[in-house]
């Protein structure tokens, strides 16, 4: 039986990368695999919210929720704590979701753990995150969650053959659909609410200012004071009205009642999950053509993609959707148009690595 061990830093429990390691051992279901393989997560630092962690046989090493502490253990303790775990458990495959941690695995399986493979399997733009090269050369191969991360490594000097893109597991088939408006003006964002930083919500708010008309905007996700006020000082007074900010959720799903388009401005990602869940419920998507992943999502079959940073186009896009100029696609069409992100398909995917 092969032994693979997935190797994470602390998470607070509440964003993308917590669902795709959640989705993960539901898609594969690495309590009672029957591929001959044995899954295990370590958890170096622990987490805020413990529960997205019950579906993995796991080894939790609790720091501290202090960033400064934090970063002193993991100076200090992980190298100790990695080679413990090559010497107890010897495993085929050592997988990391952070370049400290498997640059650390990398340099020690020579002498604790030879046979170990170590894997780099990263959640966000390498570039846009500016991860160092010297990092990019201590893993033996690379899981890609998108193909624009696998254009980035490839670009980084990455061999092809090291690199297998298998973009991340979504439940697409045990989900309730969400219900359209009818009206085709009600709107949702969803995820962490920031001014003009990665999520780059202000620029949602500007491309709203724009559209005349009847519509409404629901924003799930946590806010500070600060910044909700930014945004609303930015908005004119007609989209005031029309705007809610709803707060974040645990399950924001079993909020929404009734949706037309999911709208994401985000300057960067890695594999937008809010898309892909939401496509999943039959809502259609507009998105920025970041780097990258949005243009493995977004397709003529679901929805819109525009030029980061370019207003007019979101707006005239929103604009023409609530005009009833553009007949969104189907709920049906938009829902099958993500089979790739099934549980199945991702199973299939690492399975045969």
């Amino acid at each position: 039986m092969k032994k693979v061990v997935i190797a994470i830093p602390y998470l607070t429990g509440k964003g993308g990368t917590e669902t795709v390691i959640k989705n993960f051992a539901e898609a594969l279901d690495v309590k009672n695999t029957d591929d001959n393989i044995s899954w295990k997560l370590v958890s170096f630092g622990g987490t805020k919210y413990p529960e997205w962690l019950s579906g993995w046989n796991k080894k939790v090493y609790n720091f501290t929720q202090s960033r400064c502490i934090q970063l002193m253990a993991y100076a200090i303790l992980m190298p100790f704590l990695i080679a413990h775990i090559f010497k107890k458990e010897k495993p085929d495959f050592f997988i990391a979701t952070n370049p400290i941690i498997w640059s650390i695995a990398f340099a020690e399986r020579n002498v604790f753990s030879k046979k170990t493979k170590i894997g780099a399997w990263y959640h966000y733009s390498f570039k846009m995150k500016n991860v160092k090269e010297k990092y990019l050369k201590k893993a033996d191969f690379f899981w890609a969650i998108s193909s624009g991360i696998k254009d980035e490594l490839l670009s980084l000097g990455v061999s092809p053959d090291k690199i297998y893109v298998i973009y991340n597991p979504v439940d697409v088939d045990h989900v309730t659909a969400v219900k359209r408006s009818g009206k085709q003006n009600r709107f949702i964002y969803i995820g962490r609410i920031d001014y003009d930083g990665q999520k780059n919500v202000s620029e949602l708010i500007k491309a709203l200012n724009k559209v005349k008309g009847d519509w409404h905007c629901d924003l799930y996700g946590s806010v500070d004071p600060e910044t909700k006020d930014r945004l609303l000082r930015l908005a004119n007074d007609h989209t005031k009205s029309q705007i809610e900010f709803k707060g974040f959720y645990k399950d924001v799903w079993n909020q929404i009642k009734k949706a037309d388009v999911l709208i994401l401005t985000s300057k960067f990602e890695g594999l937008p999950m809010t898309l892909i869940e939401a496509a999943a419920r039959g809502i259609s998507l507009i998105s920025s053509n970041c780097p990258v992943g949005p243009d493995n999502i977004v397709t003529s079959q679901n929805g819109f993609l525009y030029k980061t940073g370019d207003i007019n186009n979101l707006s005239a896009i929103i604009t023409r959707i609530v005009g009833k100029e553009i007949v969104l696609p189907s709920s049906k069409n938009t829902s099958k148009s993500i089979s790739k992100f099934g549980y199945k398909a991702f199973s299939d995917r690492i399975l045969v690595k």
